[in-house]
Formats: C-alpha cells, sequence, structure tokens
C-alpha cells in the first residue's frame, strides 16, 4: 500500500540536545495516527529519553519499538502514568479521544503533548482549560505544519527580525495529498476526527495567529465540500439514515 500522506510523515532532524542524557524522560501513549513518530522524533533529537510506550494494538507498538529501539513496552496506560520518572507524554489518539488521555495525563502529574487538532468539542476545551488551571501542566499541541518544516520556521523568523516588514495577510493553501486509502475509518466520521476544518483549519488557524504576532481572532465565516471524495460522503449519509 503506497502509505505517501500527511498521516504518515514523520520529519527527521540533526540531534540537538537540550538537557542532559537521561534528564527528560517520555513516553508515548496511542499510536493512532503516524504522526506520533514525528513528535517522538523532535523530542528525542532534543534530548529526551523515551521510556515507555503503550498502545493496545500490539502491530502498532511493534512497529513503534522497531523504530525507536530500547522503549520499553507498558502493559498498560497506567504503568506509564504511575511511573514517577516520566515528565512529558505524547499521544495521537484518535482525535476526539485526546482530550480525555490529556486529563489522565495531567491528573496524574505530567505534562501533555498531542497531535493536532487537541480536541474536537468545546467542552472538551473548557475541561482541558480547567485541569491547565488546577494542575499547573501543559497541554501542548504538534502543529507540524509549522514546528517541524524548516520553511515555516524560517518564515516566522524572517517576520521576527522586520525582514519582511508588516503583517499584513496570512493566507493557507491546503490540504495536503490524502491518499484515502492509507487512513484508517476514524478519520473519516466527523464525531471522531473533527471534519477537516478541525483537522487541517486547525493548522491554517494556528499559523495565521503566530505570524500575525496576535493571542486572539474571530472566525468569521467558514464551509466545507467535497468535491474528489464522494465514496466518503455517500457511506456517511447512508449510515446516518441507517440505510
Amino acid at each position: 500500500m503506497n502509505m505517501i500522506d500527511g498521516m504518515n510523515y514523520a520529519p527527521k532532524g540533526k540531534p540537538l540536545p537540550v538537557v542532559k542524557e537521561g534528564e527528560f524522560c517520555i513516553a508515548a501513549i496511542a499510536l493512532d495516527h503516524g504522526h506520533i513518530y514525528g513528535m517522538c522524533n523532535g523530542l528525542t533529537e532534543a534530548g529526551a529519553k523515551l521510556k515507555w510506550v503503550y498502545d493496545p494494538d500490539q502491530e502498532k507498538v511493534k512497529k513503534f519499538v522497531n523504530t525507536f529501539p530500547g522503549t520499553k513496552i507498558a502493559s498498560s496506560e497506567e504503568k506509564i502514568l504511575n511511573d514517577p520518572e516520566v515528565k512529558l507524554i505524547c499521544g495521537a489518539a484518535v482525535t476526539s479521544k485526546r482530550c480525555d488521555l490529556g486529563l489522565r495525563v495531567m491528573a496524574a502529574g505530567k505534562d501533555y503533548f498531542t497531535d493536532k487538532a487537541p480536541l474536537t468539542t468545546l467542552v472538551q476545551l473548557e475541561s482541558a482549560k480547567e485541569m491547565v488551571k488546577k494542575t499547573g501542566k501543559k497541554y501542548m499541541v504538534y502543529y507540524s505544519e509549522r514546528l517541524h518544516v524548516e520553511s515555516a520556521v524560517f518564515a516566522g523568523q524572517l517576520i521576527e527580525e522586520g525582514a519582511i516588514g508588516r503583517v499584513i495577510q496570512v493566507l493557507g493553501m491546503g490540504p495536503h495529498r490524502l491518499n484515502a486509502p492509507s487512513r484508517p475509518d476514524w478519520f473519516f466520521k466527523k464525531d471522531q476526527y473533527g471534519g477537516i476544518l478541525c483537522d487541517i483549519g486547525s493548522h491554517q488557524i494556528e499559523q495565521f495567529l503566530f505570524y500575525t504576532g496576535v493571542k486572539d481572532a474571530t472566525v468569521v465565516k467558514s464551509q466545507i465540500a467535497n468535491y474528489n471524495h464522494l465514496l466518503h460522503s455517500v457511506i456517511s449519509t447512508l449510515k446516518k439514515q441507517k440505510l
């Protein structure tokens, strides 16, 4: 199967440790999205020690350990949550489950690093805010299109240096290639992944906020349309109508 798509793209860089060896232990829970590899690449290149991995799907765990040799396989999520050495847990769960995982991670006294989109509902957003306030822990998001792309980082540096003048417009062109056959079923179920505006749209909004240097913005209009993958729309409609 051709696996060339944004879901399985995992950038690699040169090791540039910012911590001492063994000083910052991390773990990975939930391997539902391929971005977990890019997330762990970036963290380990910065000097983090990847101690544990857990997912109920042993095939995913096997593949992960082959990519990150030396990582211990946890028998349960609780095994990782109860390890005092682990400072941060990264996860790429089904999008609708990312917030619940983050709440458990922060309640266990650890920082949380999740794939985007970080949640799918406003109720989840408020729950995450409350837990951050309660625990003082971080709920961080892997917006790879800006954080793990050299040209995107360079653009930010140019703006910061004033090399291109004052930013008056930010235009985002997306999404990237889909390669639908390589994606799991949950990716096409809005209640599980939030829809295209939640998924790719969150990237664009994050970039807009960062490049313009603002902390908040208002979405004045949004709409979606499916022109090239009508099969998924038909299946979704039939399931809703129970036909």
